[in-house]
């Protein structure tokens, strides 16, 4: 016997890693590949079962409304005109506007605003607070109905930004069919 016969060719040696250097590679990609596609799949998984995003509030038949407030806007600085634009701006809001004039009471006049309301109008008071300035107080006094007052004083600014708690707009009631 032959020294030769029982050697390894080096070339078949060198071939021989060469395969297993690139299954080892193809194999790790395999699996590399199949995380990621799982990964990809339990995400959109997830995803499908998701709710999608609300678009409006919830309807509350409880919630005050500003279509439901009707509000008297007085003047109690000595700015012209301000109780009118600012029953203006509170139309575009949706308020109703009973009375625009000065200021009928003998109250000291409120730096920002005030909002002046009955036991009956303590929500829509709240609603029409949200929606003036930073500054702005409640005044609860003994008058009957839901109908509130606000006083403009000298530092008055303008309305705050108009926004709900989810920052949606409410979905419309549902209908009677």
């Amino acid at each position: 016997m032959s020294e030769t016969s029982d050697a390894v060719d080096p070339h078949e040696r060198q071939r021989r890693r060469s395969l297993i250097t690139i299954g080892v590679v193809l194999l790790g990609l395999f699996f590399a590949f199949w995380y990621a596609w799982s990964y990809y799949q339990a995400e959109t998984e997830a995803a499908a079962a998701r709710p999608p995003a609300a678009t409006c509030a919830p309807f509350d038949p409880k919630a005050v409304r500003a279509e439901d407030t009707t509000v008297n806007v007085y003047n109690a600085s000595s700015r012209q005109g301000l109780a009118a634009s600012v029953s203006k701006s509170l139309t575009e809001r949706g308020f109703v506007i009973g009375k625009v004039a000065n200021d009928p009471t003998e109250r000291k006049a409120p730096a920002v605003a005030e909002v002046r309301h009955g036991p009956a109008g303590v929500a829509q008071a709240k609603l029409l607070q949200s929606t003036l300035p930073k500054g702005t107080v409640l005044f609860a006094d003994k008058r009957k109905g839901a109908t509130v007052d606000v006083a403009l004083g000298a530092k008055y600014t303008g309305l705050a930004p108009a926004a709900t708690a989810s920052g949606l707009p409410t979905c419309p009631a549902p209908s009677a069919s």
